[in-house]
């Protein structure tokens, strides 16, 4: 990737109460652009939905990103679980997983680094706090919103593919079993489970009827 391209990863096009609209990659090819613009939410950064966008690679190609990445957040409705604490965990959660699997993918480079042990140590000890802190509210949850944690959500159906999602849906196993009483949410865990795996098991049926 060059400067050029480089320069806009990252830049919001258009944001509103619920959702920001961020370029996460962009291919220019012989003055033209593919542009490649992911939506998360604004409560808990979650990926959220995605879209691309084609156009001249100039000013005039450039507005049409921002109109288009505002016509697009434009037409979502918020989020059903806007806010609520333990959407929250499952974010907070899906967060931790992706930094420690970039870290520990990216430990080969630290083997020349000096004081590795050291900075691998500060790290693991991080990670081990922020565990702490989403154990806690964890516990901290009403019934309620503990039995909310174990609702497979639509859009979450519709945005599993993304890696945070994707973290948040196989988290719910690991966050059971961190619940002081998760005997009393064992049926909504089973459900939610069962759930889980028919979709898994759906969604592997349609991918492979469109190969």
């Amino acid at each position: 990737m060059n400067k050029i391209q480089n320069k806009f990863i990252g830049l919001c096009l258009a944001k509103n109460n619920y959702f920001a609209a961020t370029i996460c990659r962009l291919e220019e090819v012989e003055g033209y652009a593919n542009v490649y613009v992911m939506v998360n939410r604004k409560d808990t950064w979650e990926s959220y939905k995605s879209f691309s966008i084609q156009s001249i690679f100039s000013d005039l190609g450039q507005k049409q990103w921002f109109e288009t990445a505002e016509k697009f957040i434009a037409q979502l409705e918020k989020p059903e679980d806007w806010k609520k604490p333990h959407r929250f965990c499952l974010a907070r959660y899906a967060r931790q997983m992706i930094a420690d699997n970039i870290f520990h993918k990216n430990l080969a480079y630290f083997k020349e680094v000096n004081d590795a042990d050291v900075y691998i140590w500060y790290y693991n000890m991080n990670s081990r706090s922020q565990e702490v802190i989403l154990i806690r509210n964890l516990n901290l949850l009403s019934a309620e919103e503990t039995k909310q944690l174990f609702v497979l959500k639509e859009w979450e159906k519709q945005a599993f593919s993304y890696q945070d999602i994707h973290s948040a849906l196989y988290g719910r196993k690991y966050l059971y079993k961190r619940i002081y009483n998760r005997n009393k949410f064992k049926d909504y865990y089973e459900k939610y489970n069962n759930e889980l795996k028919n979709f898994i098991a759906e969604n592997k049926v349609n991918i492979i009827g469109k190969s």
